[in-house]
């Protein structure tokens, strides 16, 4: 029997991720700017407000807020609450995890390299403040967040995190959520990863595809650079055509141009979400100030991280196990019978070197 949908209110409850799952990403945080796009610690606040969205995003300490970089563990960790779910799994925003299951689902490699990007990551995430309106009452300006919390890392045991009500409100409503291609996570360029989630929120697998007014681009993305400079970036990007999954192109229109995604047949990945209309029909699919630009017209152009090494052991015994908290300690586990099988994940485990130098 599927678990109740607001199960992971419950606050004894806590889960251990220790299977493969495919990642998903959130709707509500593709196309806006809720992360900085450069690797260069960015302490400049992001105040974006358009119609009826107001995103503002704050970092805490000198290490700069958390980057389109860092996302991925939220990518990641989104996948494997929905994974859970559709196993019939209870899950909580109790999150408790190995590196090698991140680095592996990722496809990151395994060395010192990983374990330090992994910590920068989680350091940011922790310390990166968010106020939004979406899906927030009336009173959300008194309703700030951080991407997680209670982030405590273990050498022998791995990493465990609390997640926002925001966060897994949307994770556990499959309509707020989008499979991610693999390949996304092999892009370099934090605009590129932008322009790809942008396309993935917006044009889906419609065959039409989506339009983006390139001067609202540039105040979606957050990005700090001169929006000439940021026009150029996106004309570079279309030439190279490195985006996964979609074929971007920039027509005439509007007072820049117009930027065109449309799905190709080359994703790796196979969708299993479908991406409804945002924008009203008369619009013709165009998100920005181009909205009164005609079809045929496209037509034809075509934190704080504390460390502690007192976390008790545990036993591995399905992907996804579920703890109690509070009277039986942080990680007691939940009663189940011994099996041999459970052992063997354990060592399986304990020989890929689970925990964060």
């Amino acid at each position: 029997m599927m678990p109740a949908a607001d199960s992971w209110r419950q606050p004894d409850r806590r889960f251990m991720v220790t299977g493969s799952a495919r990642p998903r990403d959130i709707r509500d945080l593709m196309g806006r700017p809720f992360f900085a796009l450069g690797k260069t610690p960015r302490l400049t606040p992001i105040d974006y407000q358009a119609r009826h969205i107001a995103v503002m995003v704050r970092a805490e300490n000198a290490g700069g807020m958390a980057t389109v970089w860092d996302v991925d563990v939220l990518i990641w960790l989104t996948g494997q609450i929905v994974d859970a779910l559709n196993h019939g799994l209870w899950v909580s925003r109790h999150v408790r995890f190995t590196p090698w299951r991140l680095f592996q689902d990722l496809g990151w490699a395994t060395g010192a390299h990983e374990y330090d990007r992994l910590h920068g990551a989680l350091a940011r995430l922790s310390a990166t403040t968010v106020i939004t309106n979406i899906r927030q009452g009336t009173d959300w300006r008194e309703r700030p967040f951080t991407w997680i919390s209670d982030v405590r890392i273990s050498h022998d045991e791995g990493v465990a995190l609390t997640l926002p009500d925001w966060l897994m409100e949307a994770a556990c409503d499959r309509s707020r959520v989008l499979s991610v291609d693999p390949a996304y996570f092999c892009l370099r360029g934090g605009l590129e990863r932008w322009l790809y989630r942008l396309a993935r929120r917006h044009a889906g697998r419609q065959k039409d595809g989506w339009r983006f007014d390139l001067a609202e681009l540039h105040a979606r993305s957050g990005s700090l650079t001169r929006r000439r400079d940021f026009i150029a970036k996106i004309r570079a990007i279309v030439v190279s055509q490195i985006i996964p999954g979609y074929a971007f192109r920039v027509i005439s229109g509007g007072k820049l141009g117009i930027l065109c995604a449309v799905p190709t047949s080359q994703s790796t990945d196979g969708m299993d979400n479908d991406v409804k209309h945002v924008v009203g029909s008369t619009a013709h699919h165009i998100v920005g100030a181009a909205a009164d630009l005609s079809w045929d017209h496209w037509r034809k152009s075509a934190q704080r991280v504390v460390f502690k090494s007192g976390i008790r052991p545990v036993t591995y015994i399905t992907n996804i196990i579920t703890y109690y908290v509070g009277d039986f300690g942080l990680f007691a586990p939940l009663p189940t019978a011994q099996s041999g099988h459970g052992e063997k994940a354990w060592e399986a485990v304990a020989d890929r070197l689970v925990g964060v130098p």
